[in-house]
């Protein structure tokens, strides 16, 4: 029988010991702050008025703080204005599927504002090239012409949605000139993700 005093003291020792030896990482939740980076632009069927041709860097996971830059050419046809119809569709990557609907946004008659309000440091880059205003108290108006980007640094940064269910996503945003126009007169899609802010 081994003597009390050593019993005594692998019981205060061994959960110590134990404790020095696990090693564990932060488990994030499904949801809450973000940084959201893109992957990939495509076009959707439209009828060319509005077209966007972008492509952004690679986004490096082990430096967040980095911003991506998007390259690419953005043609505008006719004014972008807010008299334009935006809808955002967000389509969740889940089970190797793309789960459609899992949000969805409507912007009534603020196409060009629904920019500047949602992403404001796109719209600062698009703004740089166009000559468009950034003052809220002046009208929202994207004019007509062909710019080129070129390794445009932007922030993903959405200012009214703070907190996001993180994971990969589908954008697609289109805008018409009326609420039921059967003419798409923009449309976009983005492969982007969403990941916990460091």
């Amino acid at each position: 029988m081994p003597p009390l005093p050593s019993i005594m003291i692998w019981t205060i020792l061994a959960p110590l010991l134990t404790f020095d030896h696990v090693r564990s990482k932060r488990l994030n939740t499904f949801a809450g702050p973000f940084i959201a980076y893109a992957h990939a632009w495509d076009l959707c069927p439209s009828d060319g008025s509005i077209e966007m041709t972008l492509r952004s860097s690679h986004f490096n996971p082990l430096k967040p703080s980095e911003r991506q830059t998007v390259s690419g050419n953005v043609s505008f046809k006719i004014d972008y204005t807010d008299q334009f119809w935006s809808h955002a569709d967000l389509a969740l990557r889940s089970n190797n599927q793309w789960k459609e609907n899992a949000f969805l946004f409507q912007f009534r008659k603020m196409g060009c504002s629904g920019i500047r309000d949602q992403i404001p440091d796109f719209f600062r880059v698009l703004a740089k090239h166009s000559g468009a205003s950034m003052d809220r108290r002046e009208p929202c108006v994207l004019p007509a012409g062909h710019y080129i980007l070129k390794n445009e640094p932007v922030n993903w940064t959405f200012p009214n949605f703070p907190v996001m269910p993180y994971g990969r996503y589908r954008l697609r945003i289109r805008s018409r000139t009326a609420r039921d126009s059967p003419v798409t007169r923009f449309c976009i899609l983005v492969d982007c993700e969403v990941i916990p802010k460091p």
